[in-house]
């Protein structure tokens, strides 16, 4: 072979090899990009709220979310028998959700959600599957174990049992100031129609 026709054939070569490295790369930058743009929902529990356990569905991706649904292993009922799994928005899905929104739901108090799951024997928790869209219509598919039984024993149980105790005790005091003030006001009243039927 001559080494003309050999150089003509490596430089091809390498041309191929650049030609295909640069494509390689150009669809990596794609996917980074869409993976960046993609949304990502999830439903998880906030154990946040002062008193409550709330529900809350989350975009947490950086594009919009379209046609979204949810799948649940169990529903997510309070001890008061409500099924947040009917909320219309649950059982009729989303049509869409922006980037880094989320859409809260009271559950109950703790206390009241962990006893819940026990008596059901939903000891692993409940997952949920939420199936959506992105903007180009590509579907995904996220699931989601929530599980307040893994609290237990971190003094989250604890903490928020003495906070429902100290609102308690702040609710009663409320109630005591008012009827002390009811009681003064008919007090006054009473004390106002004696001086008229003496006077």
């Amino acid at each position: 072979m001559d080494i003309a026709v050999l150089a003509q054939v490596l430089s091809s070569l390498a041309t191929f090899v650049v030609a295909a490295g640069i494509l390689y790369q150009g669809r990596e930058a794609r996917r980074a990009r869409d993976d960046e743009d993609r949304p990502q929902i999830i439903v998880d529990a906030d154990y946040t709220g002062r008193f409550t356990t709330n529900i809350v569905v989350k975009n947490i991706g950086h594009g919009i979310a379209k046609n979204i649904t949810f799948g649940f292993s169990a529903p997510l009922e309070s001890t008061s028998g409500h099924d947040i799994t009917e909320l219309p928005y649950f059982r009729n899905g989303i049509n869409f959700m922006a980037p880094q929104t989320d859409l809260p739901a009271v559950w109950d108090s703790y206390q009241n959600v962990v006893k819940n799951l026990r008596e059901k024997g939903l000891t692993e928790g409940i997952t949920i599957t939420s199936y959506y869209e992105d903007r180009q219509g590509e579907r995904y598919e996220t699931s989601w174990t929530i599980n307040p039984l893994l609290l237990e024993g971190s003094g989250y149980s604890e903490y928020k049992g003495y906070e429902d105790e100290v609102q308690a005790m702040e609710d009663q005091a409320r109630a005591l100031e008012k009827i002390s003030r009811d009681l003064e006001e008919v007090k006054g009243a009473m004390d106002h129609r004696r001086e008229e039927q003496v006077g």
